[in-house]
């Protein structure tokens, strides 16, 4: 089992690029996850965000009292505040999805409306002002003909009347049929108004073509609410899943929007790489194109991925009961979540396989997450540095994993090499102690030494001195004093006396110095 691993470059590479594509969407991410909070504060009547408290829910809604001899009746009728909910959390997280400002309200959720209005269920708001022409009046019932019919003619026990001037916002699958209904009708009230009128009857007359008129004005208010009977239904008895399966479709819908630029930024990344080896024949044209299109493919899978994961916990995660995982949704998280588990799973796969050591995860992991920390700044900078969407965020995050990469490692290095420097160290002070008792043994050798012998020569020193002016006229005394000191430094002179070097210079033998 391996502690200490060089660091895996192409695991490296592989999560920098994902890391690449990852903030090269963040921006999609972003709004996936705050459309995805529209969905959930549509179920839980909260915005947790805010603190506003809606005055109906999803959630709420499916808690309401069925009468069981009329349930299925007033499920329907229930299923009418469903569809307002619904169709208002459907409307703004589209509206986010596309960069829209206007928003949805319903009319029970703004104080000038009150509750229960008399003819406004919705409005569309900008910048928080209810924008003039939009307010609706939700219509969800099983016979929508006869209520037009009776907002036309004002006559029954309800009058319906106040409703023709709104708009009308009905089930998906009934609003060509009620429009079709309208166009009949006109058409048939101003043939009814010729005939009367020829009869000589003026007043019925005016009256049937005012009413044509109007059943004009209603058909041009007619509009799709976005939401069919069935699934205004199906929202009343089972809101939890009906919001999951939102939050999927929303996720989904941002997830092809991302795809297309994590095609862009990863191709364009891997031809660039490519073209590299191509110009240092480190690959052929067919390997390289063939590399491009698989890069290009995976990064279009990474976008797609990230932001369908990123958008669903963002969206979790900004609508928590608790602030610090609020917090944690403004951060790069959400963004990195999928790339984050990519390059966990490897180290956890080669820890489980027993290929590394727990030190050797638990760096590995440390490595991802300076680098996931790295990137996420540099992504602001490059965004920045160069301001073309998503272009200058992918290049920063990029750059920014690679070198947090390269400093992990570095760090490490320097790290293991501190502890070998401390083991060394101590290998080094035995060493010293050793070299220094052995010096302090050696100076009282010197100390010694100098204590006998350096006084002995001192006094041989100065006999010499004594000799040479006592002497200086005996050759023979003067080299036996000199012999006799030479001999106490341990050297032998070549003469002894006067005769022994007239002796030798009678010789052809030449003078050794």
């Amino acid at each position: 089992m391996s502690t200490s691993e060089e660091p895996n470059k192409s695991q490296i590479a592989a999560d920098a690029e994902r890391v690449c594509v990852a903030f090269s969407v963040r921006e999609v991410v972003a709004r996936g996850g705050d459309a995805s909070a529209e969905l959930i504060k549509g179920y839980s009547g909260i915005d947790n965000q805010t603190g506003q408290v809606f005055n109906r829910s999803l959630r709420g809604i499916a808690d309401g009292k069925v009468n069981p001899e009329y349930a299925q009746q007033n499920i329907r009728q229930q299923a009418g505040f469903s569809a307002e909910v619904l169709a208002t959390a459907k409307d703004n997280a589209n509206a986010i999805l596309v960069g829209s400002p206007v928003r949805s309200a319903r009319s029970e959720d703004l104080p000038q409306y009150g509750k229960n209005h008399a003819v406004i269920d919705r409005v569309k708001l900008l910048n928080g002002k209810v924008i003039a022409g939009t307010e609706t009046q939700t219509k969800f019932v099983g016979k929508p003909n006869n209520v037009i019919d009776k907002i036309v003619s004002g006559k029954g026990e309800n009058d319906l009347s106040r409703y023709q001037d709104v708009g009308l916002e009905l089930p998906s699958e009934q609003v060509m049929g009620v429009k079709q209904h309208c166009t009949d009708q006109a058409a048939a009230l101003r043939q009814q108004a010729n005939a009367v009128e020829q009869n000589g009857n003026e007043k019925l007359a005016q009256e049937m073509r005012k009413n044509a008129d109007t059943y004009d004005r209603v058909r041009g208010n007619c509009l799709d609410s976005g939401v069919t009977s069935d699934e205004a239904v199906f929202a009343r008895t089972n809101p939890k899943i009906t919001t999951a399966l939102l939050i999927i479709k929303t996720s989904h819908q941002a997830a092809v929007e991302s795809a297309k630029y994590g095609a862009v930024v990863g191709g364009t990344v891997s031809l660039v790489k490519n073209f590299f080896y191509l110009a240092q024949d480190k690959k052929t044209l067919t390997t390289a194109t063939s590399d491009v299109l698989i890069d290009t493919t995976k990064s279009t899978a990474v976008a797609y991925a990230s932001t369908h994961a990123g958008s669903t916990i963002k969206g979790l995660m900004q609508q928590s009961s608790n602030a610090t995982v609020r917090g944690l949704s403004k951060t790069s998280l959400p963004t990195l979540a999928l790339s984050i588990c990519l390059s966990a799973r490897v180290s956890i796969t080669r820890y489980v396989k027993g290929e590394i050591d727990a030190e050797v995860l638990a760096e590995e992991l440390g490595e991802m997450g300076t680098g996931m920390l790295c990137s996420s700044m540099m992504a602001a900078i490059g965004q920045v540095a160069l301001p073309v969407p998503f272009v200058g965020a992918a290049v920063g995050s990029m750059i920014g994993y690679t070198l947090s990469s390269l400093f992990y490692t570095i760090s490490l290095d320097a790290s293991r090499q501190a502890k070998a420097s401390q083991k060394n160290s101590a290998e080094v002070q035995a060493i010293c102690t050793a070299a220094r008792a052995e010096m302090l043994a050696e100076q009282h050798k010197l100390n010694n030494f100098l204590n006998t012998e350096f006084a002995q020569l001192s006094k041989e020193t100065q006999e010499l001195f004594i000799s040479m002016e006592a002497n200086n006229q005996n050759t023979d005394a003067f080299a036996m004093a000199i012999n006799r000191y030479a001999n106490l430094l341990g050297a032998e002179l070549e003469f002894k006396s006067e005769v022994e070097f007239e002796n030798f210079m009678h010789t052809a033998q030449p003078l050794v110095l």
